[in-house]
């Protein structure tokens, strides 16, 4: 592939033709692939993104099927161009460019509390433990919206916040089953007490924000800030398990992070009207 290949005319996307692939499409149907720096990522990616910056692209090509309908972004729409032809010449069946890259995005990018969400699983040295904390970001998330959906000033968003708690409580058992089968052990009924070296010492919610810290801030919040910041958590949540979906090896489980990508997406939608009710 020469030179000029790079920049010769390849199919691309607006950014609200994504969106609209991405709300009409399961995540096991298309490939969403980000070719920028790892530090960009970092800094806010689209929900469920795949990381391969576009120098590595050409070495890591085969792990990527090339029958999904594979987008590409990048942060202005240039490098994807090129990791769009790179792709195309590679001999995979459907790839578009998403014109005008993240800038062009208009709506919520995941990963700006990824180094939070890193340190907060860096204690993980095996699934169990690494299942364990996850139950505990569900069970603060799960406190959050508890508390929220009891205050008067609410009362508008107070059922969407009563099922959004008891989905996270739902997600928890999910969680200690999947242990049960990862480790081939009974959960006890203090779980996931006694599985990490370690307690965590605060309660800690999606995108790795302080229980207490959430909680104390939104007291003096009008209820149109604290749905955005609802809907922050609800983004996170719905990429980290559009991740653990791409990674599981176990079916069952995928199918289970799949489930939950999808309610979390729900969830996002669900808060997004009630949220422009409120504007």
């Amino acid at each position: 592939m020469g030179f000029v290949d790079y920049f010769r005319p390849v199919p691309g996307l607006s950014a609200e033709e994504v969106r609209r692939f991405l709300q009409r499409h399961g995540p096991d149907e298309y490939l969403l692939l980000d070719v920028r720096q790892p530090s960009e990522y970092e800094q806010g990616h689209l929900p469920g993104a795949m990381l391969v910056p576009l120098a590595s692209l050409r070495e890591q090509v085969g792990r990527l099927d090339p029958q999904k309908t594979t987008i590409v972004y990048c942060a202005s729409g240039v490098r994807s161009r090129a990791a769009t032809a790179v792709l195309l010449y590679a001999g995979f069946r459907e790839v578009f460019n998403m014109n005008g890259g993240i800038r062009a995005w208009l709506g919520g990018v995941a990963g700006k509390d990824g180094a939070a969400l890193k340190a907060w699983f860096a204690p993980a040295a095996n699934p169990e433990q690494h299942l364990a904390l996850a139950w505990y970001l569900e069970d603060g998330t799960r406190r959050f919206y508890a508390e929220l959906s009891c205050r008067s000033e609410l009362a508008a968003a107070a059922a969407l916040l009563k099922e959004l708690a008891g989905d996270e409580e739902r997600h928890q058992a999910t969680l200690m089953a999947i242990y049960e089968g990862v480790s081939g052990r009974k959960a006890g009924s203090g779980f996931p007490a006694g599985i990490l070296s370690e307690e965590p010492g605060e309660s800690v919610m999606e995108g790795g924000l302080s229980l207490c810290e959430a909680l104390a801030w939104s007291h003096s919040k009008p209820m149109v800030e604290i749905l955005e910041l609802a809907m922050a958590l609800e983004l996170n949540a719905y990429d980290r398990y559009l991740v653990l979906w791409r990674e599981a090896e176990d079916d069952g489980v995928r199918r289970v992070f799949e489930v939950f990508s999808d309610e979390e997406k729900r969830h996002l939608e669900r808060l997004t009207k009630v949220y422009e009710a409120g504007l």
